[in-house]
């Protein structure tokens, strides 16, 4: 009998440890598992804050360049000149509140809208010049910390000079050119959408602290988080001090809630990612702020199995019985199973929003290179047209040189004018807004007005041009004007890219329910490897007869995007040193 107890004794005694290693081992997976997907949900987080964040620099660096490029390229022209410009930036690029003209003694002269340019307004009366004069005094780009505006809401005053070279007596100030983003329309693109259908909200601040946005508060923007914080909020003002100094990174504190029912302030624990924005001078930070609870919704489903997995392990464990080691092996599996699940889910998602924001910095690089090619295409015909404008003020020129100086500015004028309409059409594509007008349109005519506007340029090279059309080639769906200037465009290639004695055919073929247009050259041809990149935007062959020719690379991007819209395809097959071959497609006209 006593034996009996004792063995019962070592089996309750046993069965407690093995209770007790089970518990031990379920708080220590607990625990794991918390602070894994607690890291990569906090990496996460970072992630969407530097997304934005470079988003914001971005749009908003791209918008001073444009403003810069104005006042430098333009200063020579008149007020009215320059000004006319306001309409047509303020209309094809977004995210401008107003854009303004400031005269050299301080008066706002000129506005676009309007309604929302304080015409008249006299900085120096107002006292409200510093800005001004720091632009004028320093000739650069002055950018001032959000302020509200007229008609609510924050706004970023950019102040560009505007000085006028005037050779040996130096340079003339002219004015100001005063651009104003309204943050609402930055955060409305980049900080709304981040928390769409989740829970927590988005904030950023400036330097010094002042709320430039706050997802979950509006009545706080424009005022200064600092002041705002009470003195058992020390963890958060830690945070936004962070944020001020340009820091980045993720951190944890407790939030003030509403009154429980007991009378005191509730807190709730949470998670926030921020990341700097650096804009020329200015130093804001975004930040995220989620809930803590949200990390345990991710984790809850593996807590239940991994409770259930402990009930049954401990109820097998008071059985005694061996089924219990072979269970508990094979739900710990399990448990191990759906961590990492998770795990590599949190991982693929970081790795998407690590992708996403080398994209990011693409484009960045792609607005520089645009920038840079702009600004080029625009100087070189500029300056033509100032030198052979000075060599018209000369009063004893002969009439052959007033004739060739006016040939000159004519030609650079059209390029000018075609860089501008390529621009405006690459716009319109990209933001479907381009109308096309569908008739039935007879190939036979518009090819050959096409090659009409190449034949001076081809015989002058001593290219010859064939034409091969089947007699009863049927009628295409099309607008006529744009298949024209994608015909004439390739054609113009043709002829740039193939040296003198070389050939440039046309041919067109019915094929599968389409007709299909071919435009073929001997010329140069293009490498293997840049022949998918050619429809690219603001993309060149790096070659010697490239440079040479010239171009924005703005052609074959325009050509492929208006026969995308008239539902055809587009593309090109070539071999360096033979020639090239641009195909397209188009719809047959059906009654």
């Amino acid at each position: 009998m006593k034996d009996k107890s004792n063995n019962k004794v070592i089996i309750l005694v046993v069965c407690l440890i093995l209770i007790c290693i089970v518990a031990f081992l379920g708080f220590k997976t607990h625990r794991e598992v918390e602070e894994i997907v607690q890291e990569q949900y906090s990496k996460q987080q970072l992630l969407l804050a530097r997304q934005a964040a470079l988003g914001i620099e971005a749009f908003a660096d791209e918008r001073v360049t444009i403003i810069e490029i104005l006042a430098r390229d333009r200063s020579a022209d008149s007020i009215t000149n320059i000004t006319r410009c306001f309409k047509t930036i303020y209309e094809e690029t977004s995210g401008f509140y107003s854009i303004e003209f400031i005269n050299a003694s301080g008066v706002v002269v000129y506005g676009y809208p309007e309604h929302r340019a304080p015409i008249g307004y006299d900085l120096y009366a107002a006292n409200r010049s510093n800005a001004f004069d720091s632009a004028r005094d320093l000739r650069k780009t002055e950018i001032s910390s959000p302020i509200p505006l007229f008609e609510g809401g924050l706004g970023s005053f950019i102040w560009v000079p505007v000085y006028e070279d005037e050779g040996d007596e130096g340079e003339n100030f002219r004015g100001v050119i005063l651009a104003i983003i309204q943050m609402s329309t930055i955060t409305d693109r980049f900080l709304e959408p981040i928390m769409q259908d989740k829970t927590g909200y988005v904030y950023m601040i400036d330097h010094k602290g002042k709320s430039l946005y706050d997802g979950a508060r509006s009545e706080v923007i424009g005022k200064n988080y600092i002041k705002m914080l009470g003195e058992n909020q020390s963890e958060w003002r830690d945070i936004i001090e962070k944020q001020m100094n340009g820091s980045e990174g993720t951190a944890v504190y407790h939030k003030e809630g509403d009154e429980s029912e007991s009378g005191s302030e509730s807190e709730s624990e949470q998670i926030v990612a921020y990341a700097p924005v650096r804009w020329r001078d200015q130093l804001w930070s975004v930040a995220i702020s989620a809930p803590a609870s949200e990390v345990d919704q991710l984790i809850q489903s593996v807590y239940t199995k991994q409770m259930t997995f402990s009930g049954i392990v401990i109820a097998l464990i008071l059985g005694g019985s061996l089924g219990l080691i072979v269970m508990f092996s094979r739900w710990n599996k399990t448990l191990e199973a759906e961590v990492e699940s998770k795990t590599g889910e949190l991982i693929q998602s970081n790795k998407e929003l690590a992708l996403a924001n080398e994209r990011l910095k693409e484009l960045d690089k792609l607005k520089s290179d645009f920038v840079s090619m702009v600004s080029h295409e625009l100087r070189t015909p500029l300056a033509a047209m100032r030198t052979s404008a000075q060599v018209l003020e000369v009063a004893d020129i002969d009439t052959e040189t007033k004739k060739e100086m006016l040939d000159i500015i004519l030609r650079n004028i059209d390029r000018l004018t075609n860089l501008v309409n390529d621009l405006l059409d690459l716009s319109r594509i990209e933001s479907g807004r381009m109308e096309l007008k569908f008739e039935r349109v007879s190939l036979d005519s518009v090819i050959a007005d096409s090659i009409e506007s190449v034949r001076q340029t081809a015989i002058e090279k001593g290219i010859a041009l064939n034409i091969e059309l089947p007699k009863d080639l049927a009628p295409v769906k099309a607008d006529r004007e744009k298949l024209t200037q994608v015909i004439i465009n390739l054609l113009n290639n043709a002829v740039k890219f193939t040296p003198s004695g070389g050939e440039i055919s046309i041919k067109a073929s019915e094929l599968n329910g389409q007709v299909e247009v071919r435009v073929s050259d001997t010329g140069i041809g293009i490498p293997p490897e840049d022949l998918n990149r050619v429809f690219d935007r603001f993309y060149q062959v790096d070659s010697t007869l490239t440079r040479e020719a010239g171009g924005t690379g703005l052609g074959l991007a325009i050509c492929k995007g208006i026969i995308e819209a008239h539902n055809g395809e587009i593309w090109a097959e070539s071999e360096p040193g033979k020639g090239s071959t641009f195909i397209f497609t188009l719809e047959k006209w059906s009654d």
